[in-house]
């Protein structure tokens, strides 16, 4: 695949998930990293992301958020949370995929990711799609309906 049709892809499955120009505005923030091979590692997992064949986007997005979380990386486990909201994901459902951390990595461990969990929903409540404007800056003030409560 060439890096135009990596990209094109890439943005095109954001603007599906965020609305139009998500894609576009994600990139800018991806071309602030450093390192090009990041970037497009990036951009690939974007792709392979929208295949939905075998998983759906929203299992996609349960099954890293609950690995982010494990991983202790709050903050992007908790943009994936917010997009599983976005999504229409059940917020029973995600509270429980964080609580079944317990069984893997101890109920200390997923207690704090519980309460990183915690904050993150309510950020989104609060602000909607404005509480992701860390990775999709600006798309809030562009997309109608960004305020999703």
């Amino acid at each position: 695949m060439s890096e135009h049709d990596l990209l094109s892809e890439s943005e095109a499955y954001l603007d599906g998930l965020f609305g139009a120009g998500a894609g576009h505005r994600h990139t800018t923030y991806l071309d602030a990293l450093p390192h090009s091979e990041l970037r497009e590692q990036l951009h690939r997992a974007h792709a392979w992301a929208a295949r939905d064949e075998h998983l759906s986007v929203p299992e996609h997005y349960l099954i890293g958020m609950s690995v982010l979380y494990a991983l202790r990386a709050y903050g992007p486990a908790g943009m994936f949370a917010r997009t599983l909201l976005l999504l229409d994901v059940s917020e029973p459902t995600v509270i429980e995929a964080v609580a079944r951390l317990a069984i893997w990595i101890g109920p200390v461990q997923a207690g704090e990711a519980a309460g990183h969990l915690t904050r993150a929903i309510a950020d989104y409540h609060a602000r909607g799609l404005g509480s992701m404007d860390a990775w999709l800056p600006g798309v809030a003030d562009h997309v109608k309906g960004a305020c999703h409560d």
